[in-house]
């Protein structure tokens, strides 16, 4: 990766928990370290191709010092929202917020907050067999696209399947999508959660009827193993409603526990 580093950037600003420290203002060191591929840019010697950090720094200064927030931590993470939505092209941000000048009494160099995100590749399988399941499914796809967190990469077919784990029950429309997000795994778990919520899921039994399902299937090549998030999800090989979809446009995904892509898991399972 390579990366372009702004440092200390110098902001007179109003934020803080302190009245005097809305009303009086403080000053504000601000470095970002923007994680990219350099090689377009490199090679053609074109800006257009590059990141102007002079345009950066400027924005960064006029939209550090837009409003006033308590909370330098808040200050930070709007910041990397507010520059991975708008330069595409970043693959990794950290974004460091020294505060100097903070009102605590006591002789200190400096306080500071960093944030680090970065955009990973997500699989999702949706699922429903309740009431419309286009217009459900449809409806939590949308909601994704819209979330500004999350970009839509790709879109499966729709697959009509018999029911999994609990089978006297409606068939499921199922299909996957593939995503970019910078949100860290169980953020994007809350996320889906919520989507679930808006669109009428109830949880009253395990692999019960369900107005909408969404499951983390993968995050890039990572294994996360919680409480609340498994990932690779732990039935993926299993689950021809899964794979099916998944084959559509990551056939060749390897299974980073498995040690074997989609399209062959898929056709193991077929040949059982």
């Amino acid at each position: 990766m390579d990366y372009l580093l702004v440092k200390d950037l110098e902001i007179y600003a109003n934020h803080g928990v302190f009245q005097s420290e809305k009303e009086l203002g403080q000053k504000f060191l601000v470095t970002l370290k923007m994680g990219y591929n350099m090689k377009k840019g490199a090679t053609s010697n074109n800006l257009e191709d590059s990141i102007h950090y002079g345009v950066l720094s400027k924005e960064i200064y006029d939209y550090f010092r837009s409003e006033s927030i308590d909370l330098i931590e808040t200050v930070a993470y709007k910041l990397v929202e507010f520059i991975l939505k708008k330069y595409k092209i970043v693959q990794e941000l950290t974004v460091e917020i020294k505060k100097p000048w903070a009102p605590i009494n006591l002789p200190l160099d400096t306080v500071k907050v960093t944030i680090n995100r970065k955009k990973r590749r997500y699989f999702l399988g949706i699922g429903s067999n309740i009431g419309d399941k286009q217009e459900y499914v449809n409806s939590a796809i949308d909601r994704l696209k819209n979330t500004n967190s999350i970009e839509l990469k790709n879109v499966s077919e729709m697959y009509t399947t018999k029911a999994w784990g609990k089978t006297d029950q409606e068939d499921f429309l199922n299909c996957a999508v593939e995503i970019e997000s910078y949100e860290e795994p169980e953020d994007l778990l809350k996320i889906t959660q919520q989507i679930e919520l808006d669109l009428g899921r109830e949880r009253h039994e395990k692999w019960g009827p369900r107005t909408i399902d969404i499951d983390i299937l993968f995050c890039d090549n990572e294994i996360i193993y919680t409480d609340d998030l498994k990932v690779p999800h732990p039935y993926v090989q299993d689950r021809k409603f899964v794979l099916q979809p998944l084959n559509d446009f990551a056939q060749f995904f390897v299974h980073p526990v498995l040690n074997k892509t989609l399209e062959q898991l898929l056709n193991e399972l077929e040949n059982k």
